[in-house]
Parts: structure tokens; sequence; C-alpha cells
């Protein structure tokens, strides 16, 4: 759940927002470095609501029928810092859930595995050209820690292609 509020109040830092925007960034979000998905986002709002984090008005736009728009409150703005710096120091180990398969990857005839493990890196190798496509798209001083978030997940898919070569060569 902290990850989550992590997401909705970083989000409603940049200013309030009506549920469908703050669905859409998160789609945008996750899309883009395949973070954390919420089915619902009433839920985790609802619970931010309860304590005090955010508020929630109602509005309406021309003829738009009337929304609710969220707001971040100074209790969600001071505990949204403290996600940041907090999430900064949690140290994991990266997990890949292809680790499991290549655990029991010996299982496996060698030439199917070898096939496989070729579509494995076609798939890679596209999804690195797609990154750096993406890359290109931004403009260096709008989004200069998006192109930082690229660059890093870019290294990590380019020590999976070369992890993936040099299984397949065996």
């Amino acid at each position: 759940m902290k990850e989550q509020e992590l997401l909705f109040l970083g989000l409603l830092e940049d200013g309030p927002k009506h549920g469908y925007q703050l669905k859409k960034l998160m789609r945008e979000i996750s899309d883009t470095f395949g973070v954390l998905k919420t089915d619902s986002i009433y839920y985790p709002l609802r619970k931010m609501l309860k304590d005090k984090l955010v508020t929630q008005a109602k509005t309406r736009e021309g003829r738009r029928p009337q929304r609710l728009t969220y707001k971040i409150t100074p209790k969600g703005r001071e505990e949204f810092r403290k996600l940041v710096l907090s999430n900064l120091l949690k140290v994991q180990r990266p997990y890949f859930s292809v680790d499991l398969s290549l655990y029991f990857l010996n299982h496996i005839p060698k030439d199917l595995r070898q096939h496989y493990l070729k579509i494995r890196l076609k798939l890679l190798e596209r999804l690195s050209k797609g990154l750096r496509q993406f890359k290109a798209g931004l403009t260096e001083n709008k989004t200069s820690h998006l192109i930082d978030i690229v660059d890093h997940n870019q290294q990590l898919l380019d020590a999976e292609i070369k992890f993936i070569e040099r299984l397949s060569s065996i």
C-alpha cells in the first residue's frame, strides 16, 4: 500500500486531479516503467481520505458531469516526502520472473531451450529498441529525471540481453 500511496501522492503533488486523470497517469507510468498496477484507484483514495492525506471536492467543468477531484493535504505532502526518502533507501535484490524458468532450464531439451532463448533475445532487443525510441522522444529540459530512469532501465535491459546471449551460446 505504501507504494500506491507514493504514486498517488506524487501525482497529486503536481496539482489536483479527478479519478480518471489519476487512472490515466498511472497507466502511462505503468506502461513506461512497469511499476505497480492497481485494479481500483478508489480504494486507496478512500484510505488516504480517511488518513487525511488527500481531500476530495466536487467539481464541474462547463456542461460536463460533476466529478470528484482529489488534492494533496499538508499532511499528505509530508507523508509523500517521507515515502520518497524511505523508498530511496530500500535496497533489495532485483527480481526477474525469468530466473525461475532458468533454474529449471536443464530439464528442457537443448534444441528447444536454444529456440526459446533466441525468441526471448529478440523480444528483449525489440523492447530495448522501443525504450531507445521512447527516450529519443523526451525533451531534455522538462524530463531529465525520466531520461535518467529510462537510462537505468536500458542498462538493466542491456545486462539481461548479454546474459541471455551468453546462455544461448552454451
